[in-house]
């Protein structure tokens, strides 16, 4: 991503940790288009917490840290696309970028969604867009951002890591009735993965086991290793509380 180009950005109301696999369904045509453009020219997007209280063109902003989604599977499935993607690189947001229209709700749009409540197709969008003076712009928010290097080792801080997950997952299984000669060996295979990720391995831990969205941007918004392993213990604090780990 030093290639100067805005980056497409997804925003949701959910977290891509760096190493994290998860799948998205894509639906909506501005982000229709967004995959059209990655996947013709290989390229990721930035898949970022929505931030409501900072609108752009109407729409959801995005929080100023994001993660670069790289796509490994992709498939259409009807009308939607279903992806898998895998986190890279962190970001920050330096400048966002418009998009070309607002949402439907907005009088400069409403008039294309059918009384069947469906979206219109991209190519009625842009020619509304072209009509507006804004064909220029893509129907997804985007942004010029700054990549973020990785974290530089700190074997204590890593072993905090490590502890606070074998513990915490521990009990987690434990909660659920799994025996521990079941739990055991999964609970290690995870441990590995934080550990062959190396420093950035404390990202891939808050996706396991921390349970809210506020508490992962917190940690992945970080600007060392040491910061982020501290979001981390407070992200966790209540449930290891409950857990029976943390003294009330």
């Amino acid at each position: 991503m030093d290639d100067g180009q805005p980056l497409p950005l997804f925003v949701l109301p959910m977290t891509l940790m760096p190493g994290e696999v998860t799948q998205l369904r894509v639906f909506e045509p501005r982000y229709k288009q967004m995959l059209d453009t990655c996947i013709l020219d290989e390229r990721p997007f930035g898949l970022v917490l929505n931030d409501p209280f900072q609108p752009v063109r109407g729409w959801d902003g995005p929080r100023t840290t994001g993660t670069l989604a790289y796509i490994e599977h992709h498939e259409e499935a009807g009308s939607n696309h279903m992806l898998v993607v895998r986190g890279g690189e962190r970001f920050d947001v330096v400048e966002v970028i418009e998009p070309a229209l607002p949402p439907f709700s907005d009088p400069a749009v409403s008039d294309l969604v059918g009384e069947d409540g469906f979206f219109p197709d991209q190519e009625a969008l842009m020619a509304r867009a072209d009509e507006l003076g804004r064909a220029d712009l893509p129907l997804h928010i985007s942004a010029s951002v700054r990549i973020r290097p990785s974290f530089e080792p700190d074997e204590g801080a890593s072993t905090t890591v490590f502890n606070l997950v074998r513990s915490t997952m521990t009990a987690i299984a434990g909660a659920m009735g799994i025996d521990e000669d079941t739990a055991g060996p999964w609970v290690q295979s995870r441990i590995e993965e934080v550990e062959t990720s190396g420093p950035d391995g404390v990202f891939l831990a808050a996706s396991m086991v921390l349970p809210d969205l506020e508490s992962r941007q917190l940690v992945l918004a970080s600007s060392t290793l040491q910061e982020a392993v501290a979001e981390f213990e407070i992200g966790l604090r209540d449930l290891r509380r409950d857990l029976g780990l943390e003294e009330e």
